[in-house]
């Protein structure tokens, strides 16, 4: 990818944002346990990954007592916030080891996977948080499925992405970007779709697009 003239690279990323990512990450998988290990207990307390502003906006939206979980959830930043703020039913889902042991150690209910699957059981949360995950994605109607899946009917589904920036050229372990028409398409196709739009996060530059989407009652 190196010897590619950069306006062709990114016309390839804009165009066919999963070919780039899978010619770029050619023999050497971007989204590994190993890559995730690396790179969380490098960035364990970095700010970098911490969002106060996305925390603030869950813990609105979801009360006390309700069953969460946070797939992709790296350094369980949100969760250890909700555990900050007196929730208990708090579960998390990670590739890494490491992110499992260190968030277990904090007493949050830690599964070992590897996305798209959800190795739980059908209708276990009350809310499933995917924060900064769906563009990671390459099998991304069935991740969204196994969220349904596991959601309880009228269980909430709260799903962040960069809002147009950050693709695949940008950010190896990128699939996809996403735009606000494009993440609605996507995520009205398998929710009720409740609100879509883009915010700010007070340590982040970069816009990001929240979908809160909600499993009907109906099967």
């Amino acid at each position: 990818m190196t010897l590619i003239p950069w306006r062709l690279k990114n016309f390839v990323s804009e165009h066919f944002p999963l070919l780039y990512h899978l010619l770029r990450n050619a023999g050497a998988p971007a989204n590994s346990a190993e890559h995730w290990d690396a790179a969380l207990e490098r960035s364990w307390d970095d700010p970098i990954r911490s969002w106060p502003g996305k925390n603030a906006l869950i813990a609105s939206l979801v009360r006390a007592d309700a069953a969460i979980l946070d797939v992709g959830c790296g350094n369980g930043s949100t969760l250890r916030h909700l555990q900050g703020l007196g929730y208990t039913d708090l579960h998390g889902l990670e590739i890494s080891p490491y992110a499992i042991r260190r968030l277990g150690a904090c007493g949050i209910n830690m599964h070992s996977g590897v996305l798209p699957s959800i190795p739980l059981p059908d209708a276990s949360f009350d809310a499933v948080i995917a924060s900064q995950v769906l563009e990671h994605i390459i099998r991304r109607r069935r991740f969204v499925s196994e969220i349904r899946r596991v959601l309880k009917p009228g269980g909430d589904a709260f799903i962040f992405v960069p809002d147009n920036c950050l693709g695949p050229i940008d950010e190896k372990e990128h699939v996809i970007r996403y735009n606000i028409d494009t993440l609605r398409k996507f995520v009205s196709r398998h929710f009720l779709l409740i609100n879509i739009e883009s915010i700010r996060d007070p340590n982040h530059q970069m816009p990001i697009l929240f979908a809160h989407v909600q499993r009907q009652s109906a099967p």
